[in-house]
């Protein structure tokens, strides 16, 4: 079965045709991937018609997601400009981990948060799946984030403009989480890679549309300008000469 990847842009002019390239050559390298498009639905809807057909014979499926949040998320007290809730869950996800696992990419073409409807959040009344539309901000960083998490997905990706990621080469969650504290570009997005890694995840990459088979590929030699960020990360051993004191 082929590994999910999920892989989100952001507010940045992205190279479409770059980035369709990119997942089509991961399809065929055996991922699964779920692609979290841009706002706008023309790029959405542009991205999904440039996958085209799989090897499999499967067209690229455009779906909106519905993101639960708390209807009593502080977040939802402020302005949306200043905060945004926590997602719980991608109502979607199972059915979108079903196409991906029968071989269609996924764009996920739009996101609307919702919480659970009327009596569903007491007993009796509404069935405890049912939903209702509410207003939000959402950060698409954080719902990328929590799909990712829903559909059991190892590697998560985070596509930056052209100008790539803030810094790049192979780092461990730590070195990323001390990294925030300067208020990095796409800082968004490193807290949710870090998140995602703290909660299970494999690997966490920053890197541009055309970077991104090679920043995800375990075997290419050139990856370019990516960011990988492991939640542990091997490091050689040192050929200094090793000192060691004692007493008795």
């Amino acid at each position: 079965m082929a590994a999910t990847l999920v892989v989100a842009t952001g507010q940045e002019p992205i190279d479409g045709p770059a980035l369709a390239r990119s997942l089509r050559a991961l399809a065929d390298g055996g991922y699964a991937p779920v692609v979290v498009a841009p706002p706008a639905v023309e790029a959405a809807s542009g991205l999904t018609l440039a996958l085209g057909t799989s090897r499999a014979g499967r067209r690229a499926v455009p779906v909106v997601a519905h993101i639960l949040i708390d209807p009593l998320d502080p977040a939802l007290a402020h302005p949306p400009e200043t905060a945004s809730p926590e997602p719980l869950a991608v109502v979607e996800a199972e059915a979108i981990a079903a196409l991906a696992g029968s071989g269609f990419a996924v764009v996920v073409a739009d996101q609307r948060p919702v919480v659970p409807h009327g009596l569903a959040r007491g007993s009796g009344g509404v069935p405890p799946g049912d939903y209702e539309p509410t207003t939000a901000a959402l950060d698409p960083a954080a719902c990328a984030r929590r799909l990712a998490g829903d559909l059991g997905a190892g590697v998560l990706v985070f596509v930056t403009g052209d100008e790539g990621p803030p810094w790049s080469g192979d780092v461990d969650v730590r070195e990323a989480e001390d990294h925030l504290a300067a208020g990095p570009p796409h800082a968004a997005e490193l807290i949710a890679a870090t998140r995602f890694l703290r909660a299970g995840g494999e690997l966490a990459v920053l890197t541009t549309a055309a970077g991104l088979p090679g920043a995800v590929s375990p075997s290419a030699t050139d990856r370019g300008s990516a960011l990988r960020i492991h939640h542990t990360l091997t490091r050689p051993r040192s050929d200094a000469p090793v000192f060691a004191a004692g007493w008795c």
